[in-house]
Formats: C-alpha cells, structure tokens, sequence
C-alpha cells in the first residue's frame, strides 16, 4: 500500500475518533524484557501502584489462546485465575536472577528466578523471533505444581 494511501487511512481514523491502535511491544532483547516486567512488577508492589505487564508481545498462537480464554469466561475469571509471571495472585518478589536458557536463531528461553513472598519459583519464558522480533510464546513453571501457560489457557469452561 503506498504511504499516500496509508497516511489517509490515518489521518481518517485519527478525524472519524476511532480508537487508536494498540501500542505494539518492540522486544529486541527477551532477557532484557523479561528483567523490566519483574523490576515493574517488584516496584508495584513496594510502591502500592498498579502494573501490568504489557499486553501486545505474544505470538499469534499464544495471544489467540488469551483472548479465546477471555471470551469463554464471559467477564468472569477465565481458565487463568493467576499472575503467571509470579507464579500467584500476590507477590513480593526477592532474589530475583534472569539468565538466558537454550536459544536457537528464531527461538530463545529465558528463566526467571526468584522467591515470591517465601516460595522459591523458576519461570521459563520461551520467546520466537517473528518479523524481526520476539515475542512471548509461552510460559512454564518448572517447580511444584508444574505447569505450561498453553495447557491452562485450553480447559474447558
């Protein structure tokens, strides 16, 4: 599509009051990333401010999974009734170590240690390179009670 036609097209959405397109998470670094969401998420909690991690950073797979999740739970909670990336639905988060696990060109794992208000936790990330970035793929936790995020998100209502 040209840029002329491209610009219009915004420009009418942008006149007409559309609601704006939601703002896409560039990960060029899933390490990184995964360290700045667990940093956000420790200060919420010591500053007794809200924060979620950004929405718009899993594969198409994974973030049909989500939304299929939240139309079943018809506003109510969905198969995912916790804050994976604490393993809970609190957390204080201590000792907190991010490393690079097995990665490949267009795939890579990043695991999060940390205790979570006395429960030590290991959590898997596994990211896939799509045009150029990564996005979030899905998520394991590898202590007790194991679990796979693809695998919770599919129960039936």
């Amino acid at each position: 599509m040209p840029l002329k036609t491209v610009l219009s097209v915004l420009a009418v959405l942008i006149l007409s009051g559309a609601p704006a397109l939601p703002a896409s998470v560039r990960i060029s670094d899933p390490a990184s990333f995964v360290a700045e969401v667990y940093r956000n998420l420790a200060a919420s909690e010591s500053t007794n401010q809200s924060y979620l991690p950004p929405e718009h950073i899993y594969t198409p797979r994974l973030s049909k999974l989500l939304q299929d999740d939240k139309r079943r739970a018809k506003g109510e909670v969905g198969c995912l009734d916790f804050v994976f990336w604490v393993n809970g639905q609190d957390w204080m988060i201590t000792n907190l170590r991010i490393t690079n696990g097995a990665a490949s060109q267009d795939r890579t794992v990043v695991i999060a240690r940390f205790v979570n208000i006395d429960m030590p936790e290991e959590i898997h990330f596994d990211f896939h390179r799509i045009a150029g970035g990564w996005l979030l793929d899905d998520v394991h936790s590898v202590k007790e009670p194991r679990w796979t995020l693809s695998d919770i998100l599919k129960c039936p209502h």
